[in-house]
């Protein structure tokens, strides 16, 4: 095998791969990226045996050919040389040559014949989103899913196609956001998944641009394509739990206030939630949002927000960094902050079809 490449080319389509690959426990192939030159294309894929992730980019094949380079080692060596042409020959026994202006490498390959073979799904095109949208709406929900390895089902988002609508919901069983954009497809195609979270993550790497996004699903198992990049992952196959219970069907108060505001006050409050209880005390009143918190023998903070309320003084004790994530990924100038008594969750919402329901701390 034999190619010609830009530097800039080969380092897009290596980034593009290099964050799905197995760790050192795992064999050694699945460490590697496979190569595949023919038709003046250069196909680089790996896998962690979950999620596989394939990036398409143009070069001058002068032998076609296959096999696998240490991904991680090969963007680090591409990464040195100036921009400029990049020649990679590779001879029977898998050892790879890198000629790039005065610079030469060496390096060890393993045979392709060992590698995962990179997944089909025959499904057509059932769902279209614009990759921008998409990454949007998975940032909006992403960080409210679980961490918790005991609960598989909630370490990832729900996407729901109903409705005419696509709907993602991500909960770890103390708050959840939701987000929603109509889009369209056949009525036989509603459907509900989950991705798992590491999948999330690697779309959120990869969709920059304006382009569409083609998705497919089959199975067990999901397909997302865009431009240069395909990547496909399993789903998790256990049914995710009724979200829409969680969500308070009506409430009795509403605060209106700045969101940047907010999140700065929250910021300069939570440097002292560092004991165990780890909260922040919100005390509504009229006109004005006093945010409080202190931790034991250190010190204490207080903040002071103009707010639109003209309700009874209510007092309730948050995780900081819970009321605070859904502030920084939203853009609206303006949130409201609904609840019914001090015990009762919290919704925070925007103009934006997107709203994330917090549970109060219970602090002794």
């Amino acid at each position: 095998m034999k190619f010609k490449i830009t530097r800039s080319a080969f380092i897009e389509g290596l980034k593009g791969v290099q964050n799905i690959v197995a760790g050192k426990s795992s064999l050694p192939v699945i460490q590697n990226v496979l190569i595949e030159a023919d038709d003046n294309k250069l196909k680089l894929t790996t896998t962690d045996l979950d999620i596989s992730i394939r990036w398409v980019c143009d070069c001058e094949v002068i032998e076609k050919g296959i096999t696998t380079l240490p991904v991680k080692l090969l963007f680090s060596t591409i990464s040195t040389v100036e921009e400029g042409e990049v020649c990679v020959e590779v001879d029977n026994s898998d050892k790879a040559i890198i000629k790039a202006g005065s610079a030469k490498f060496k390096l060890s390959g393993i045979a392709a014949s060992s590698f995962p073979k990179f997944p089909e799904n025959d499904v057509d095109s059932v769902y279209k989103i614009n990759e921008k949208n998409l990454r949007e709406m998975m940032r909006k929900v992403s960080y409210a899913a679980s961490q918790d390895d005991t609960r598989k089902t909630l370490k990832g988002v729900l996407m729901s196609f109903r409705d005419e609508k696509l709907t993602l919901v991500a909960t770890d069983g103390r708050r959840l956001a939701l987000t929603e954009m109509e889009i369209e497809f056949p009525k036989n195609a509603e459907i509900d998944i989950v991705l798992p979270s590491k999948a999330v993550t690697e779309l959120l790497r990869s969709l920059n641009g304006e382009g569409e996004v083609n998705i497919k699903v089959e199975k067990s198992q999901i397909s997302f394509s865009v431009g240069k990049m395909q990547m496909f992952s399993k789903l998790i196959e256990d049914t995710y739990p009724n979200y829409k219970q969680v969500i308070p069907s009506e409430t009795v108060e509403q605060v209106l206030v700045d969101r940047l505001l907010l999140l700065n006050a929250l910021d300069r409050a939570s440097v002292m939630s560092m004991d165990e209880s780890h909260s922040t005390k919100l005390i509504f009143e009229t006109g004005r949002l006093i945010v409080t918190s202190a931790a034991s023998e250190i010190g204490e903070a207080k903040d002071e927000v103009p707010i639109k309320y003209a309700g009874e003084t209510m007092e309730i004790m948050f995780n900081p960094s819970y009321v605070k994530d859904p502030l920084k990924v939203i853009e609206d100038d303006e949130v409201s902050i609904n609840f019914n008594n001090s015990h009762s969750p919290a919704i925070i919402k925007c103009e934006q079809p997107f709203l994330y329901v917090l549970m109060p701390l219970r602090v002794s």
